[in-house]
């Protein structure tokens, strides 16, 4: 539970950012071990901070790795995201409505080929977000298979 924890931690600090500079409070990985989902915050994954091809480490054995999550100051993805979605894991974003103090959940990956992000929480997106989501989609996409 610790990974959650922080992340609920990291969520309230990223209560009062803005959107006009994504800041990201933290990163993890989500591990499967039996069926069983394990949300491990990882103090070393900066996906902001990431260049290249996009490297989310190994799982300790037994276990399978299924996602990266990250809690950040807003909910549209940065330009660099489509990386993670490109070296085969969803990317789950976290991130804190100002207005209603709720969290927003997206999750950003691959659907019938294309590169999408999906609001999973109880909460829209707006239609400010959907225009900044499509423009940062429009500019992934034909960087995708670029990275080396």
């Amino acid at each position: 539970m610790r990974g959650i924890s922080l992340l609920v931690f990291a969520l309230t600090l990223a209560d009062g950012a803005q959107a006009a500079e994504l800041k990201e409070m933290g990163c993890g990985r989500t591990l499967e071990k039996d069926g069983v989902p394990h949300m491990i915050m990882d103090d070393h994954l900066h996906v902001l901070d990431a260049s290249g091809r996009f490297d989310a480490g190994t799982a300790p054995d037994g276990y399978q790795l299924k996602s990266i999550f990250c809690a950040r100051s807003d909910i549209v993805p940065a330009a660099s995201d489509y990386r993670v979605v490109e070296a085969g894991y969803p990317l789950m974003l976290f991130s804190r409505d100002t207005e209603t103090k709720r969290t927003r959940i997206a999750v950003l990956e691959m659907s019938d080929g294309h590169l999408r992000l999906r609001s999973v929480g109880e909460i829209a997106f707006t239609h400010d977000m959907a225009a900044r989501i499509q423009a940062v989609l429009d500019t992934a996409v034909p960087q995708m298979g670029k990275t080396r």
